[in-house]
């Protein structure tokens, strides 16, 4: 019995990391390596430095509430999961795909629909995640992200670095 109970938080823990990870190479590959290059090159900079700074507290907001997430996976891995659980597995994820929307936009005027993608699986999922374990709603709410994550590598293969193109 402990060495399943170690397992199960051992496997919460494994799948509740991965996230922070793939946060980072989502937020970091291109757009956050570009921000500075984008604010100067923008005609009017003030306009893209406040788009791209606005963003980011919401991606903050994202990090923080997957954070929460991350406890109660942790805390209760197979156990049966409270709507408000839900809402903060899958939620932290949307609030920060949300944010690297509105700062990819900043960065290239445009958002790659892996994003918005991501988003809507997440909301799609949400109604099927209030009859499996936290663990699993947490391995779904990473699978969305590792998606995003494997369509914007995807999409840069074989091509040159995209410059930035703040919006006009």
């Amino acid at each position: 019995m402990a060495a399943a109970f170690a397992a199960d938080r051992s496997a919460a823990f494994v799948v509740s990391f991965v996230p922070t990870v793939l946060f980072w190479r989502i937020y970091i590959y291109r757009p956050g390596e570009l921000l500075a290059e984008a604010v100067t090159a923008a005609p009017d900079p003030t306009r893209v430095a406040f788009s791209a700074t606005y963003s980011q507290p919401i991606m903050v907001a994202g990090v923080v509430v997957t954070s929460v997430g991350v406890e109660l996976v942790i805390a209760h891995p197979l156990g049966h999961p409270q709507p408000a659980w839900v809402a903060v597995i899958l939620g932290g994820p949307v609030l920060f795909l949300a944010g690297c929307a509105g700062f990819e936009y900043a960065v290239f005027s445009r958002v790659s629909l892996d994003r918005p993608i991501g988003v809507l699986v997440l909301a799609v999922l949400a109604p099927a995640m209030l009859f499996v374990s936290p663990l699993l709603a947490a391995l779904a709410a990473t699978a969305v992200l590792a998606g995003v994550a494997i369509a914007d590598a995807a999409r840069a293969k074989g091509r040159p670095l995209e410059p930035p193109s703040p919006p006009g």
